[in-house]
């Protein structure tokens, strides 16, 4: 594979690498010791891939000692690379954004009448069905507060490897007339569903700057999500939306009950989520970081 890829470098002569994630993908280039190379975190390989044994912790500090520059979409991601000993002089942290214009709030009201459950509390979960993102907490902690709190209903969108843990959870708990699988949705189709909903709701264990998250968010529909760090970079408890204790569902359970008994804070948690959204997550705003880092880059051959 080193061979086969340094040929292909030597016939392309790329001006630049820019390449992730660090463990499977930057090694390549950090490997035949090519320069300049930017490295991209994706998030799960230095949340999670760096700390499975010596093997991919001795990947991630060859990887990043080769790499010119580091950027990644948080500064929890940002703050490890610097501890592996990446210069923080040599980091870029820009999140990925969304299309602020297509994730609106604008139709929120409309969206929530077409949907109906007018009495209901709607929460919305777009994440997908894998063991990082702890979608069996999401279910667990909404199926107990469903015991004081009858009124709630969940759309779950996408899909995953738990599929048959999932429907098979809902089935068990009698949950099928409140757990509403909505498959795969286009970008279109799903800022409708985040502009319908009341809460948008993500358990994830594992994270960087969600772009779900900042859909929702765009979209006027506040967040109850788990405290890890990435999260917490973008949602104040009782600002923007609301945390509860990763991995708790009983935690989870009380602030969707608190959250059902006091929905007058949904409105405005909406709109500094909006607000947050418009500042820090405008995608072309952000892409031009990108296109700087390229340029500072350059200055380097």
């Amino acid at each position: 594979m080193k061979i086969q890829f340094k040929a292909a470098i030597d016939r392309i002569e790329p001006d630049l690498i820019h390449a992730g994630p660090i463990q499977r993908v930057a090694y390549l280039p950090a490997l035949i010791d090519f320069h300049p190379l930017l490295t991209m975190s994706w998030g799960f390989d230095l949340l999670e891939d760096a700390h499975r044994n010596k093997n991919w912790d001795d990947k991630t500090r060859f990887v990043l000692h080769r790499s010119d520059w580091f950027t990644s979409d948080c500064q929890t991601t940002k703050n490890i690379a610097v501890n592996y000993g990446m210069p923080e002089s040599s980091t870029t942290v820009f999140p990925w954004g969304v299309d602020l214009n297509l994730f609106n709030p604008e139709s929120r009201g409309f969206m929530r009448r077409q949907v109906g459950y007018e009495e209901d509390l709607l929460m919305i979960h777009t994440r997908s069905w894998e063991p990082r993102y702890r979608v069996d907490i999401a279910l667990e902690g909404f199926w107990q507060a469903l015991q004081s709190e009858p009124n709630l209903r969940l759309f779950m969108l996408g899909g995953g490897s738990m599929e048959d843990r999932v429907k098979r959870f809902v089935a068990d708990k009698g949950l099928s007339d409140r757990v509403h699988f909505c498959g795969y949705q286009q970008n279109e189709a799903l800022a409708g569903y985040y502009q319908a909903a009341d809460v948008y709701l993500s358990a994830s264990h594992i994270d960087g700057s969600s772009v779900a998250l900042m859909e929702s968010m765009a979209c006027g529909c506040p967040a109850l999500v788990s405290d890890i760090p990435a999260n917490l970079e973008w949602i104040a408890d009782g600002e923007q939306g609301w945390v509860f204790k990763d991995g708790d569902p009983d935690n989870l359970a009380e602030k969707i009950i608190n959250i059902s008994r006091n929905r007058k804070e949904i409105f405005s948690c909406g709109k500094k989520a909006r607000a947050k959204a418009e500042a820090d997550a405008d995608w072309p705003r952000n892409f031009a970081k990108l296109l700087d880092t390229y340029d500072r880059m350059m200055k380097l051959k």
